[in-house]
């Protein structure tokens, strides 16, 4: 990939043709004397922390990693701009889809950045332990970086630093095998954790564990969340709604989130944007949404169903012209849309689509009554790129693959009791195989976890159409085969680098 790297140059001194001018040096600054301090140091690093979120609107990491996650998946609804006319929904993207281009860009930004600081780093004249921590984080975002391009693309270009110039496609295997060199230097380097939104020695376990699963390395998978488990850093909250709840962003079960503000001082979170619906909390986007078939596979019981909005108020407050009554809001074909629409307090109607409505990104409020009466882009949510959660569900299903069933049903029931769900039980390594699948849908739901775990569990592309075939009766989805399971290269990426046909 063509790359262009700024440096700062000295300009030629002019010489007139009846005196010569006294030369005035303002400054020799070049990369290898720009940053000497500490300081410095984290700026470097803080400059790749600040590539996962592309532009302000979240491309990358939040907007558009989310859309390419969650929409072409057998857990999406309808596209809330335009029912079965999204190309990531529908499967009918391009070589150009912003989106996927945007996942590419912001990755191989983050590269970059990551890529300028260790090279940097390493000649810089501060204390050795100190340079190690900060070498440690660039190599973990580097590693989180090629983790989404190569489980998402396929083979790509890996490049390290070492050269400017064009390179060609690598292997997926040679990828995935410097993600986990990275963050095995990651993991020696650095530290307990401080914050989520700071790399630590659990996040690079973490990562490790979800890399060494999604390349089907069972046994490594089992043994790096173990490790992570070990460290007693990390543990469930007592409830899921306290975990999605703004007072809670620094809580035990965040191991790594990209970090959102409450105030003007920092970056905001697009999250609640694009998740919640005009018709539930003003000026919201309502991109995102949940199939009503997902909505319905949940238990009543299940606390994690009271993180999705259906049979809400309208957040606007309105009333019907012709009764005066409230206007609610439910999708068809759901309990609660049944359950309104015999109920003579209320006027009812159909949420756009008749899917339901994500509402993780304001966890801790009535889902039935107007949830947010501020800024939506300061709530403070952040983007759970590594929880807890997903530690010990990538531990059950790893042993579950080796075939240490009793030992990953325990952890799924751990899971599973924390949301009031009754345990599984008796069930051989295939059923349990299928309960893990439908387990991490019903915890990860808009997290941007499920298209990699469909694709994973080798199901992607029957469980994706039957899904479509659900939506849009009717219609010939044939076109969806094992040509989707990878996104293709963007074409500006293609055209620039010599090496790519």
């Amino acid at each position: 990939m063509k790359k262009t790297i700024a440096f700062l140059m000295v300009l030629s001194s002019m010489v007139s043709c009846t005196e010569i001018l006294e030369e005035e040096v303002y400054s020799d600054l070049v990369a290898g004397n720009a940053y000497e301090t500490e300081a410095d140091a984290e700026a470097l690093v803080l400059s790749a922390y600040a590539a996962l979120r592309g532009t302000d609107w979240g491309t990358y990491y939040e907007y558009d990693y989310l859309n390419v996650s969650e929409q072409p998946t057998d857990t999406y609804g309808k596209d809330g701009w335009g029912p079965g006319t999204s190309p990531l929904e529908m499967g009918t993207w391009g070589i150009n889809e912003g989106e996927i281009v945007n996942l590419w860009d912001g990755a191989y930004k983050t590269i970059g950045a990551a890529n300028f600081a260790i090279s940097v780093l390493e000649g810089m004249p501060i204390g050795e332990s100190v340079k190690s921590r900060f070498i440690g984080e660039a190599k973990f975002l580097r590693a989180l970086a090629y983790h989404d391009l190569t489980f998402n693309f396929g083979d790509v270009i890996l490049n390290l630093g070492e050269t400017s110039g064009d390179l060609p496609l690598s292997p997926q295997s040679e990828v995935v095998a410097q993600i986990l060199a990275d963050l095995t230097d990651a993991a020696a380097a650095l530290g307990s954790s401080s914050t989520p939104g700071r790399a630590s020695e659990g996040a690079a376990l973490a990562l490790r564990a979800k890399t060494n699963l999604n390349a089907k390395n069972w046994a490594a998978a089992a043994e790096d969340a173990a490790a992570v488990m070990s460290l007693g850093e990390y543990s469930l909250l007592p409830s899921i709604e306290e975990l999605f709840n703004v007072s809670n962003v620094a809580a035990s079960e965040w191991i790594f989130a990209v970090m959102s503000t409450t105030d003007a001082t920092g970056s905001p979170s697009q999250l609640p944007w694009h998740e919640l619906s005009g018709d539930y909390v003003a000026g919201a986007w309502g991109r995102l949404t949940i199939s009503v078939d997902f909505y319905n596979s949940f238990d009543d019981n299940d606390t994690r169903k009271a993180l999705l909005a259906n049979g809400f108020r309208d957040a606007r407050l309105r009333f019907d012209d012709d009764t005066g009554l409230p206007i609610y809001l439910a999708a068809e074909g759901t309990p609660e849309y049944d359950a309104l629409a015999v109920d003579p307090e209320v006027a009812l109607r159909s949420t756009a689509s008749t899917s339901v409505l994500p509402n993780k990104s304001l966890g801790g409020y009535d889902r039935f009554n107007h949830p947010y009466g501020g800024d939506l882009a300061s709530s403070g949510i952040n983007y759970p790129v590594l929880r807890y959660a997903d530690i010990l569900l990538t531990r059950a299903e790893a042993l579950n693959e080796t075939g240490d069933t009793g030992g990953a049903l325990a952890l799924v029931n751990e899971i599973r009791s924390r949301s009031n769900v009754a345990p599984l039980e008796g069930l051989g390594q295939a059923a349990l195989r299928e309960a893990i699948l439908e387990e991490r849908a019903k915890e990860f739901y808009m997290e941007g976890k499920r298209r990699m775990d469909l694709i994973r569990s080798g199901q992607y592309i029957d469980r994706w159409r039957a899904n479509l075939d659900s939506k849009y009766p009717g219609e010939n989805f044939s076109y969806l085969n094992e040509g989707k399971i990878y996104f293709p290269i963007p074409q500006k990426e293609v055209d620039a680098n010599d090496q790519i046909d």
